[in-house]
C-alpha cells in the first residue's frame, strides 16, 4: 500500500514502516518512541556504524540492524525516514532519501556547512517528499501555549526576544564536527525566536568567548554567546548559549509587547519543592532529551499523522533553512565582530 492509498484508507491500515538511521542519544530516543509510543507507525530497522551494530546485536536490540543506510532507505519495508545521524552525514543521508521518494524528518541541521545545506533543501523541494525538521520546542506545551497568547494578541504586539539556552559541554570530539556553539545550540533559540513571534530575523550581532574549555579555541569556536537580533519589524531580540550549566540544564523564552510579556520554562524536574534551612530546593533536568522527552515524542506523532492524513508536515524546509542561515550569520559576525544581515 503506498502512502497515497494509505491517506485515503480506513484507520485499520497497518502502521507506516520506519526506518532510522544512527542510534545515539536522540537517535535512541526516537527509536524508543517509535517501538513503543507512536500511533500508526512501527520501527522496522535501523542504520547505525559497524562498531555500534556490533554492540547492539551482542546486546539483543529488537529490531535489524544494518551499517549500510543505502540498503535501510531503499528496503521494501522502510515507508518512512528519519534522520538521526551525526550532523556531517545529514546531507549525504538526505540525497539518498529524496532520490528514494520516502517520507523524511530529519534532525537540525540539513547538512554541516550552508552551501549543502542550500542544496539539501532544494533536493526536498525538488522531490515533493513530505519533510519535517526536528525542532522539538515547537511540539513543547509551554512553547506551544506561549505562542497562542501572542497569536491571540495577550501581549500586544511583539517587541523584544529572549532567549537562553544552557547546557553541560559535551566531548571536544563531538564538538569538532557540531558546527560551533549557535549551529548546535542557538539555533534551537533562532527558531523559537521566529516561532514565537511570527517575525524573520533581519540581522545579527554575535560576541563570545571560551570560559569553559581552552580547546575549544583550538578549533575557533566558543562555550559563551550572546548574540543580538534585529527583526524585520524593527522588534529585538537577544540570545544567550552557554556549555555551562552545572545547576541544570536551563532553557527559557520571553516575548515582550506593547501590553504585556509570555515567559515559557521549566526548572523544575517534578512539581514537588523541599523548604528546609537551605531554603527551597527543587530537582531540576540534567539533560535535553529528558526536558524535552515528550516534546521529541510529540513531534514524531506529528509527522506520522502528518503522513497518513496526506498533509504537509511542520516544520518544514524553510523552518529549516532560517534558523540555519541566522546561526551561521551569527558565527560569522561573531569572527568579524560586526553586524550580518540574513539573506530572507
Amino acid at each position: 500500500m503506498n502512502l497515497r492509498e494509505r491517506s485515503n484508507a480506513s484507520t485499520t491500515s497497518p502502521p507506516i514502516g520506519v526506518g532510522i538511521i544512527g542510534l545515539g542519544r536522540i537517535g535512541a530516543l526516537h527509536a524508543d518512541h517509535l517501538m513503543n509510543a507512536i500511533r500508526g507507525a512501527r520501527l522496522v530497522r535501523a542504520a547505525v556504524d559497524p562498531a555500534h551494530k556490533k554492540k547492539l546485536e551482542a546486546e539483543g536490540y529488537p529490531i535489524p540492524l544494518t551499517d549500510d543506510p543505502g540498503a535501510l532507505i531503499n528496503d521494501p519495508e522502510v515507508e518512512a525516514v528519519v534522520i538521526a545521524s551525526p550532523s556531517t552525514f545529514h546531507y549525504e543521508h538526505i540525497v539518498l532519501v529524496t532520490e528514494a521518494r520516502k517520507p523524511l524528518f530529519c534532525e537540525k541541521p540539513l547538512a554541516d556547512n550552508v552551501p549543502d545545506a542550500m542544496k539539501a533543501a532544494d533536493k526536498i523541494r525538488t522531490s515533493g517528499i513530505p519533510f519535517q525538521i526536528g525542532f522539538q520546542r515547537r511540539f513543547d506545551p509551554g512553547y506551544r501555549r506561549a505562542r497562542q497568547l501572542i497569536e491571540q494578541g495577550c501581549i500586544g504586539v511583539p517587541e523584544l526576544f529572549k532567549g537562553v539556552t544552557c547546557d553541560r559541554i559535551p566531548s571536544v570530539d563531538y564538538l569538532k564536527t557540531s558546527g560551533g556553539l549557535f549551529w548546535d545550540l542557538g539555533v534551537h533559540d533562532f527558531d523559537a525566536a521566529r516561532f514565537l513571534t511570527g517575525l524573520e530575523i533581519e540581522s545579527v550581532y554575535a560576541h563570545g568567548a571560551v570560559l569553559v574549555d581552552k580547546q575549544l579555541e583550538e578549533i575557533d569556536d566558543v562555550d559563551y554567546g550572546l548574540v543580538i537580533l534585529r527583526f524585520s519589524s524593527g522588534a529585538m531580540g537577544v540570545v544567550h548559549n552557554a556549555w555551562r550549566a552545572p545547576w541544570g540544564y536551563e532553557i527559557r523564552a520571553e516575548v515582550y509587547g506593547s501590553k504585556g510579556k509570555v515567559v515559557t520554562e521549566l526548572d523544575e524536574k517534578f512539581p514537588t519543592r523541599l523548604y528546609d534551612q537551605r531554603g527551597i530546593v527543587i530537582d531540576r533536568h540534567t539533560l535535553f532529551t529528558e526536558r524535552f522527552r515528550d516534546a521529541y515524542r510529540d513531534e514524531i506523532q506529528a509527522f506520522v499523522d502528518a503522513i497518513l492524513a496526506g498533509k504537509i508536515p511542520s516544520p518544514g524546509v524553510d523552518d529549516a533553512v532560517k534558523a540555519l542561515l541566522v546561526a551561521d550569520a551569527a558565527t560569522r559576525s561573531r569572527k568579524s565582530r560586526d553586524w550580518v544581515q540574513i539573506p530572507l
